[in-house]
């Protein structure tokens, strides 16, 4: 006989380990219920073969992780598919039918829980924020990316397009990466318009700005090496690493840096009674204090988030419009007649653009688009299903992560015949308007598609016309084709290559 807790047994010992057993089962399956169905449904999908422990994490870090998605996925595993990360499963979906059901229904608006990995790199804002933090933020924010407000923007955007222009001025006749004078430019656009800072107070004698001043060009991304190193998914261990440390350092520097700006900017309405010279969203949000909850914390994850994500996705998609224009000179010349038609039109061929002028873009718009199409900044994304939800012959269960992958959609040719061509007209309002919807991505869709994505069109418009303005732009020998590379935005390896040459007819 056995006694434990007070409790006779007087049975066999190995019957007592069996209904111990059978609890510690029950107690198991009853805690993950949830994650044993979603494995049981996505296990029966079809995908790509997985490694074991990282499941199929290491395609992330593969170079042709990119022609996998846009050429391979959808042809070897239908619209549908199955992958794994580390132990969790996901589902891939890629017609915009399937697509529209995730990101169009405010159920399934909730981010998958790697977005957490996310913070040094985008931020704690809009993007990675959970879902009710992200509703309000939204909410408070929307206001502030309409066009009647952007359009106080438009006088930053040019006049460091005008500096961008000033600095291509010195590579007449030369062959240049146009992707690190793009990005610079970017980023004085951001710093301004964001923050509020003066870039104009902060350029050196020499002419050129200081941009490493401020702490958001020196993140680091981490999260594709996590991923393949399961065990630093967990905070607590990854956070004794050395690149824990530098990541904790980062968001130290960010976090102090926009603190000692807002501090800066109240400073200057105690004393002047009035914002600073030049609008920003950062001047937006602590407007937006006196008459609603927003803290400084939020602000400040808010500045964040707008810094970071801002930079790659702008200056890639601003790269590649100017790369392929360069290497289809046809196109270039239409953009250069438009943009000639309409200076000229206002009288005064060299002034800076309006907003009338950059809706007028409607040719280098196009341009815009496709080379968005061809190479999305952000070619992934996921989202946490909120309920039940069929795709296909498939019914997938509430909580299953979903990926969505642009750059898989974008290249079906029964969307965009010759899908892998650059053919801006494909956005003709012609031809877009039998297309759906949600077969065109670039800023995602739905009710967390990016706030930003006029901001973004406009920053865009401004420094391409700039450039065209002033400049043709040829190809270079050798480095006439987009080697693309993934680091969860889309970057070109060797860089874009162009050569630059002033326009003798240049309005």
């Amino acid at each position: 006989m056995i006694t434990t807790l007070g409790i006779k047994w007087d049975r066999d010992p190995q019957e007592l380990w069996i209904y111990v057993a059978l609890i510690i089962v029950t107690l198991v399956v009853y805690l993950f219920k949830d994650y044993i169905r979603i494995y049981w449904v996505v296990s029966r999908m079809k995908g790509p073969r997985t490694v074991p422990i990282i499941g199929n994490a290491n395609y992330l870090c593969q170079d042709n992780v990119l022609h996998i998605m846009s050429h391979l996925l959808y042809k070897d595993f239908g619209p549908v598919l199955r992958v794994w990360i580390t132990c969790l499963p996901f589902v891939i979906v890629t017609e915009p039918e399937d697509i529209q059901a995730v990101l169009g229904s405010p159920k399934h608006a909730r981010k998958v829980l790697f977005y957490r990995l996310f913070d040094n790199f985008l931020g704690k804002g809009l993007i990675t924020s959970d879902l009710d933090t992200w509703r309000a933020h939204r909410r408070i924010l929307q206001p502030a990316f309409h066009l009647h407000v952007l359009q106080q923007f438009v006088g930053s955007f040019a006049e460091s397009a005008d500096r961008l222009v000033a600095k291509l001025a010195h590579h007449h006749s030369q062959e240049i990466d146009i992707t690190k004078f793009v990005n610079d430019t970017v980023y004085e656009i951001l710093n301004e318009t964001v923050l509020g800072v003066d870039m104009a107070s902060m350029t050196m004698e020499n002419g050129t700005v200081d941009l490493d001043s401020l702490p958001f060009r020196k993140g680091q991304m981490v999260v594709p090496y996590r991923m393949v190193h399961p065990w630093l998914l967990f905070d607590w261990i990854y956070s004794w690493t050395s690149a824990g440390r530098r990541e904790r350092k980062q968001r130290e520097d960010l976090s102090a840096a926009c603190r000692k700006i807002i501090g800066e900017r109240r400073e200057a309405r105690r004393s002047n009674g009035a914002p600073a010279r030049k609008s920003s969203l950062l001047e937006y949000m602590l407007e937006l204090k006196s008459r609603e909850w927003f803290g400084d914390e939020d602000i400040v994850n808010e500045c964040c988030t707008f810094m970071l994500a801002g930079q790659d996705s702008v200056g890639t998609a601003t790269a590649m419009s100017l790369f392929l224009l360069a290497t289809h000179p046809e196109w270039q010349a239409k953009c250069i007649e438009e943009l000639d038609g309409i200076f000229e039109a206002g009288g005064d061929p060299r002034r800076p653009p309006t907003m009338h002028d950059l809706k007028a873009m409607r040719v280098l718009e196009c341009c815009i688009k496709e080379a968005l199409r061809l190479y999305p900044s952000v070619p992934l994304f996921a989202r946490t299903l909120g309920e039940d939800l069929r795709l296909g012959k498939h019914v997938i269960p509430a909580g299953c992560g979903v990926v969505v992958l642009p750059y898989t959609t974008h290249r079906l040719a029964h969307h965009f015949p010759e899908p892998h061509a650059f053919r801006p007209e494909r956005f003709s309002p012609e031809n877009s308007e039998k297309r759906h919807p949600y077969a065109y991505l670039p800023f995602s869709a739905g009710p967390r598609n990016c706030i930003g994505n006029k901001f973004a069109m406009l920053e865009m418009k401004v420094m391409i016309s700039a450039i065209l303005r002033r400049y043709h732009l040829g190809s270079v020998e050798g480095k006439t084709e987009v080697r693309p590379k993934f680091r969860f935005t889309v970057r070109a390896a060797g860089g874009l290559w162009v050569k630059i040459t002033q326009r003798v007819d240049a309005r």
